[in-house]
C-alpha cells in the first residue's frame, strides 16, 4: 500500500494536532454523557446518553456518537460519520461517513473515507509478545517503532459483522471482508 503518509506516522501527527486541542463544543452532548477530556465536537453532531470522552477527541459535523461509546486517547472522527452503541474507538483516525454502528473495538488505526464496519468487530493493536508492529507499506515491511498499533483500512471498504483484523494489517481501498473473517 502506498499512500503519503505511513499509518502510524499519521497517529503520530493526529496526537501533535490533538496536543493544543482546546473545549469547542458547536453540536450536542448530553447530560448523561460524561467528558473528561478535551472535546471539539463539529455543528449537528451529537453525544448520546451513556458515552465516555477521555483524551482529546476532535469530532466533525453531523456525526452521531453512542449511546454507551466509549472515545479515549487522541481521536479524530470526520463529518457525518456514526460511532455507535458500546462501541470503543481507541487513539485513532476515522474519516468522512465511517460507520461503526455497534459492539466494536478500533484501537490504533486509520480508517479512511466511506467505510462500513459491522457489528462486534475487533481491530487489535497489541501482538501478544508486546513485541514491535510491523506493517507493509511502499512495498516493504516495516518497522513502526510501536508496539500499539491497529490496521489501515482504505477508503470504500465493507468490514463483515464479526471480523477480527490483527495488529499491522492493511486493508485496501475497496476491500470487502465476509463475517467472522480474521485478517492475518
Amino acid at each position: 500500500m502506498t499512500s503519503p503518509t505511513a499509518p502510524w506516522l499519521r497517529l503520530q501527527q493526529n496526537a501533535r494536532e490533538l496536543a493544543t486541542l482546546q473545549p469547542d463544543v458547536r453540536g450536542t452532548v448530553h447530560p448523561q454523557a460524561v467528558v473528561s477530556g478535551v472535546l471539539a465536537l463539529g455543528e449537528g453532531s451529537v453525544v448520546k446518553p451513556g458515552t465516555v470522552i477521555e483524551g482529546r477527541v476532535r469530532i466533525g459535523r453531523n456525526c452521531t456518537i453512542g449511546p454507551n461509546a466509549y472515545l479515549r486517547g487522541d481521536v479524530t472522527i470526520g463529518d457525518g460519520c456514526v460511532v455507535g452503541n458500546a462501541v470503543e474507538v481507541k487513539s485513532s483516525v476515522l474519516g468522512n461517513a465511517v460507520f461503526v454502528s455497534h459492539l466494536t473495538y478500533i484501537g490504533d488505526s486509520v480508517i479512511e473515507d466511506d467505510v462500513n464496519v459491522g457489528g462486534g468487530c475487533i481491530f487489535s493493536n497489541f501482538r501478544h509478545d508486546a513485541g514491535e508492529i510491523r506493517m507493509p507499506w511502499d512495498g516493504t515491511l516495516q518497522p513502526t517503532g510501536t508496539n500499539k498499533l491497529g490496521c489501515y483500512v482504505g477508503a470504500h471498504s465493507r468490514i463483515g459483522c464479526k471480523c477480527v483484523i490483527l495488529p499491522g494489517r492493511v486493508l485496501p481501498p475497496g476491500t470487502q471482508t465476509y463475517p467472522g473473517t480474521v485478517v492475518k
